[in-house]
């Protein structure tokens, strides 16, 4: 009996000692955590970022973030490649031209970003704009980081040595009667210069304010006469005919880059670049003069004013994210996070957040050429483009037509009737899907 009393004790005695040990012994690190977040931009913004994920790795210990971050140009192809082969980053960035194909082609490779109001503070956010420009089918592919607006920035000095008094009244011949002003200055000064992004943007632009209508309207019919899209072909040429802007050959090696990487902007060649409102801290830096900012032009009697008042980009979560958790604890930080506003600050425009924006007013962080430009723009919004217009097939057919016509291989004429019926044929294949 003592026996067996004496085994039982040390038995209790190993237990208590084992349960002492373990409770002394300190707990293992939580296992690392690494995410991926990818977005396009200038310098300026990718500076701003990675401070921002440092700040955030730095708050959050055991989680890593790496950036990947380059032009615009490529990124769709490469996130349709990512998102095709299930290698794309836990967090990027979307445009909400994407939206429309990214959620046909497959919604269920994004999060659904209302179902996260208990992880994501929604309550800075206007959800009506969110909906309107993120979302396709009530699908919410992701939420806008700034707020953006077109417009026109402007070099002062060059303007007001030419005798060019830029308003915020101006319609497409104000552009003409600049271009003539500025030509006299010599042969190599012009009034404005259009890259590929924005000669697409001009040409729908001034379809919508001539028709009222986009490029497609939701009955997949085409939005615009002949007659309205050889005014719009005939109108790049006046613009080359008369010297306001550049020949094609010298604009196409910069055609896919903005004012920040235009040599000839940078040499106090061009007068006016239209731009969004997000790119003008990269404008701001590169510039060695004074910039202005002025509304973008609209017809006089325009039946849509047409202008454009988009979020910047959209913040997108992968749901296939080995870490979703913790991306989405990181997209939460990123749009709403007071630290995180002050270290971003207007690289991806004015934030959508109202709680980052009260963050920059506060500490006087707001750029006023970017306040500007959004407030000029807003009175015109000419709404949302329309998800068939946004076809990023159909945009590629425009940029061919518009090339036709600045390398005159087309009269405007031929340009809008090969175009018309491209479109035509590009809208019945998307209403049979």
């Amino acid at each position: 009996m003592k026996r067996k009393l004496l085994s039982l004790l040390l038995i209790l005695i190993s237990a208590s000692t084992l349960a002492f040990a373990q409770a002394g012994k300190p707990a293992s690190a939580a296992k690392d955590v690494k995410l991926r977040f990818s977005w396009w931009g200038a310098d300026s913004r990718h500076k701003a970022t990675l401070a921002a994920i440092k700040l955030y790795e730095t708050q959050n210990p055991g989680v890593k973030i790496e950036g990947e971050y380059g032009a615009f140009g490529n990124f769709y192809l490469k996130l349709i490649t990512q998102l095709n082969g299930n290698t794309a980053p836990d967090i990027f960035q979307v445009d909400y031209k994407w939206v429309y194909d990214l959620l046909s082609q497959n919604k269920s490779w994004f999060v659904d970003m209302r179902t996260l109001s208990d992880k994501i503070d929604l309550s800075g956010f206007d959800m009506k704009y969110a909906m309107a420009w993120g979302s396709a089918d009530n699908y919410l592919i992701g939420l806008p980081m700034g707020v953006n607006a077109i417009g026109l920035v402007y070099n002062k000095g060059l303007l007001e040595k030419a005798g060019v008094a830029i308003n915020d009244s101006w319609d497409w011949n104000d552009l003409l009667d600049a271009g003539a002003k500025v030509k006299k200055l010599g042969k190599e000064y012009y009034a404005a210069f259009f890259n590929k992004s924005y000669l697409n943007y001009m040409v729908k632009v001034q379809i919508k304010q001539k028709t009222g209508n986009d490029l497609i309207t939701k009955d997949y019919k085409l939005g615009f006469t002949k007659s309205d899209m050889v005014d719009v072909f005939a109108y790049i040429q006046k613009l080359l005919d008369t010297g306001t802007i550049p020949p094609f050959e010298e604009m196409v090696p910069f055609e896919m880059v903005y004012a920040d990487q235009t040599p000839n902007w940078l040499n106090g060649k061009y007068g006016i670049c239209p731009t969004s409102s997000s790119l003008i801290p990269s404008i701001r830096a590169a510039s060695k003069f004074d910039i202005g900012v002025a509304r973008y032009p609209i017809y006089d009697n325009a039946k849509n004013p047409g202008l454009i008042t988009a979020p910047t980009m959209l913040l997108a979560l992968n749901s296939r994210s080995p870490n979703l958790p913790e991306a989405i604890k990181f997209a939460n930080w990123i749009l709403n996070d007071k630290d995180a506003a002050l270290v971003l600050g207007d690289a991806r425009g004015m934030p959508a957040s109202s709680i980052a924006r009260t963050v920059l007013a506060q500490n006087n962080r707001l750029d006023k050429n970017i306040q500007n430009m959004v407030e000029k723009a807003i009175p015109f919004t000419g709404g949302p483009e329309g998800d068939l217009s946004q076809n990023q097939e159909v945009v590629t057919i425009l940029d061919d037509y518009i090339q036709q016509v600045g390398y005159r291989k087309m009269t405007p004429e031929k340009a809008a009737e090969g175009l018309m019926k491209d479109l035509a044929d590009k809208a019945a294949e998307m209403s049979k899907k």
